[in-house]
């Protein structure tokens, strides 16, 4: 009963955060928001070990723990569809069900309404959905699972291979 009753709460606390960050940019930009998020509690580090530890970190989600940030005063109203589509994708999340996820690997974003922060780096990036930019600042590279054996297939360094680009970072070959 105590487990059921912590994912309502964390689904409800993720939904918020999705609400709050991504409510403008559609049902993609909030997949994209909650993968970011499901990706730092996946892959615990200095951010936190769960939704609420996550959520809650000073600074990193501005609308839930910033002083001053105006949404962190802002609450849906009774019957407002952005909020109910964050509930299902919360939802999903929080119960590990398979979610397309727009920006694989991304652990962080920024809205581009503000100054790019010092971690948003040309190497980091994952892509941007409507006003956000996604990064992978932990370098995890979890959206790739890469077979023991994979075969060295020369490319010519015209061919705009991103995969084969990004591997072969990934495998420290240059």
């Amino acid at each position: 009963m105590l487990s059921e009753l912590w994912d309502t709460y964390q689904t409800g606390l993720l939904a918020l955060v999705i609400w709050r960050e991504a409510r403008g940019e559609g049902e993609q930009g909030m997949r994209a928001v909650g993968c970011s998020i499901r990706n730092r509690v996946d892959h615990p580090a200095w951010w936190g070990n769960d939704y609420g530890s996550v959520i809650g970190k000073k600074f990193q989600y501005s609308s839930m723990a910033a002083p001053g940030d105006p949404q962190l005063i802002r609450f849906p109203g009774a019957g407002d569809a952005e909020f109910a589509e964050a509930l299902q994708i919360a939802d999903a999340l929080v119960n590990h069900e398979p979610i397309a996820n727009p920006t694989p690997c991304a652990d962080s974003f920024y809205d581009t309404s503000i100054p790019p922060p010092a971690w948003a780096t040309p190497e980091c990036y994952v892509g941007t959905v409507g006003r956000l930019r996604f990064y992978n600042v932990d370098h995890d590279y979890e959206r790739v699972e890469v077979p023991a054996i994979v075969p060295v297939i020369p490319m010519a360094s015209n061919t705009g291979d991103v995969f084969g680009a990004w591997w072969r970072r990934w495998k420290g070959i240059t």
